[in-house]
């Protein structure tokens, strides 16, 4: 379950916050002026999530060795869009 709660909430009741992520699996976005600053998640979701992340990273540079010419403007625009999007799944 995914909540979004203020960072005064999440001051307050950390301990229970806590608790619940590593125990229930529940995440949280934490938002200061009703703006998302942080998330809350267990240890176990980061880890599948930069998992996740690697194994693309490393199908890409796969494609990129199969590849014969990945030196093109319009290829080498996609790598770095793709790289990027990766990037932010961690």
């Amino acid at each position: 379950m995914k909540e979004n709660i203020t960072a005064m909430y999440a001051r307050k009741n950390f301990g229970r916050l806590l608790d619940k992520t590593a125990l229930l699996g529940n995440s949280y976005i934490i938002e200061r002026a009703g703006r998302p600053m942080a998330a809350l998640v267990s240890v176990d979701q980061l880890e599948e999530r930069q998992a996740g992340g690697q194994e693309m990273e490393d199908a890409l540079e796969n494609l990129i060795k199969k590849i014969k010419n990945p030196k093109s403007k319009k290829f080498e625009k996609a790598i770095a869009e793709a790289r990027k999007a990766v990037a932010n799944l961690l």
